[in-house]
């Protein structure tokens, strides 16, 4: 399949890269909880109680540490398994959360969950629910920050375990604990790129499908996380179907309209056919068009990927047009690459004597570029102007910064060749050959047609001399 236009192209590596980049701010963020009357129906003994009336001064002045003694002290002397544990367990844990201090919030307060889980009297259901929340989400937080693979493996699956129960037992789960499972789900199967675990991939698809049917208005992350694990999938066309609904429902976020861009992109370079590679092309163009009509995708490098895309489609005279444009009116960033490839626009319509005016304008934006002038030289060559060709070669060779001076020397030689301007076109040759004649492998050849020209017309002019001197 040829490509005209050296457009940078979106790898499935990138898109993954990207959604993971989305999916960071998916996790539900954890929050602290409140340290108030508890939940419970059991009952405190009578020095557990008064301890704990205790409390309640260290609390309102935020002695935290003041607080925790207290209540290490009410565990020394408590009953093993006991409900006065229970509770000390439980307020511990949340005193630490308030410190922010997540890990060592995590044995008092799975402590208290597993002592009411035994002994259900201890506390409400609703409050047990709560604590498997918590213990999910710190056992996740954990999990990304620590940097032993063998704890962060042991912490997601706790993670993950007590979610599950939390999703089991909860008659209502809500919409933020199922996203806060499918992120875990993600994350965790994504823990070694090389080796994504389809396993969890598909679970979190389940879970995002659960909560499509069951939720009225599903959140949008939903769509997010699902359209990462068929990018995960290498599924281009199923996700590029989840990113057309975003864009519909969320027409505001320029990130999804590029994403869907990079999606098309990435079915485009992928097909295996010219006709699927046209298909994907043309949805990349209308996708770029129906997020500028918004006011997205409006930098100079989205445009100028827009007339990259119809460059690769062969719609040379569209290419030219939006090119023009956007040079001209500064939409697409001015280089000398970008000028030249305008130039090459107009070529390939058939419009040389555009081309030259480009290259021309050019040649004033960038002045000490000869390779310009080399270019229009080429132009006007190919439209047999001989003068203009040398000319333009003069200017290019003074100028310099030449890609290759050599050839340039040696295409000079042969327009003077052309032009009978033999002293000059053997000058040009011998400084071809000096440089270096690059990939032109006639420089004898024309050497000797040139020497041979230069002395037959010395010959003519020193027997025309004879003719005209008279005979003394």
């Amino acid at each position: 399949m040829t490509r005209y236009f050296n457009m940078t192209l979106i790898t499935a590596s990138s898109l993954k890269r990207f959604t993971i980049a989305l999916l960071l701010t998916l996790v539900v963020p954890l929050t602290t909880p409140k340290l108030q009357a508890q939940e419970t129906t059991g009952q405190l003994t009578e020095r557990a109680s008064a301890d704990l009336g205790k409390l309640q001064p260290f609390i309102d002045t935020k002695n935290w540490d003041g607080a925790i003694k207290l209540l290490q002290g009410m565990l020394s002397y408590s009953q093993p398994n006991s409900y006065d544990q229970a509770v000390a367990y439980d307020i511990i844990s949340k005193i630490y959360l308030q410190k922010s201090d997540y890990a060592a919030s995590i044995n008092p307060l799975e402590r208290a969950y597993q002592l009411g889980a035994t002994y259900p009297g201890f506390f409400t259901a609703r409050s047990q629910l709560d604590r498997l929340y918590y213990l999910s989400q710190i056992y996740y937080q954990e999990a990304t920050t620590t940097k032993q693979i063998a704890l962060r493996d042991q912490y997601f699956n706790k993670a993950s375990t007590y979610i599950e129960i939390w999703l089991r037992d909860n008659p209502k789960p809500t919409q933020e604990g199922r996203m806060f499972y499918t992120s875990l789900l993600y994350n965790q199967a994504i823990l070694d790129p090389e080796n994504v675990d389809k396993a969890l991939l598909k679970k979190a698809q389940e879970q995002v499908h659960e909560a499509l049917v069951t939720a009225l208005n599903p959140k949008e992350s939903f769509y997010v996380i699902l359209m990462a694990t068929l990018q995960q999938e290498e599924k281009h066309k199923e996700s590029g179907e989840i990113l057309e609904l975003l864009v519909k429902q969320y027409p505001s976020k320029k990130s999804y309209w590029q994403q869907l861009m990079n999606t098309y992109a990435t079915m485009a370079a992928l097909s295996k056919s010219e006709d699927d590679a046209l298909d994907n092309n043309l949805r990349s163009i209308l996708t770029i068009e129906r997020a500028q009509a918004l006011g997205h995708m409006t930098s100079p490098k989205d445009n100028y990927n827009l007339v990259g895309i119809y460059f690769n489609i062969k719609q040379f005279d569209k290419a030219t047009e939006l090119l023009y444009k956007g040079l001209s009116d500064g939409s697409i960033e001015s280089d000398q690459r970008k000028w030249e490839l305008l130039a090459y626009s107009y070529q390939q319509i058939h419009k040389e004597f555009q081309a030259i005016e480009v290259l021309k304008k050019a040649a004033q934006i960038f002045p000490e570029s000869g390779q310009l002038d080399n270019q229009i030289a080429q132009i006007y060559y190919s439209m047999d102007k001989v003068e203009e060709t040398y000319l333009h070669l003069n200017l290019a060779l003074a100028k310099g910064g030449l890609t290759s001076p050599a050839d340039v020397y040696y295409f000079k030689a042969y327009i003077c060749y052309e032009l009978l301007k033999y002293e000059e076109g053997l000058a040009a040759i011998d400084k071809a050959a000096e440089l270096g004649d690059g990939s032109n492998k006639k420089l004898p050849q024309l050497r000797d047609a040139i020497a041979s020209a230069f002395s037959e017309r010395q010959a003519i002019k020193e027997k025309a001399l004879k003719q005209a001197t008279p005979i003394k």
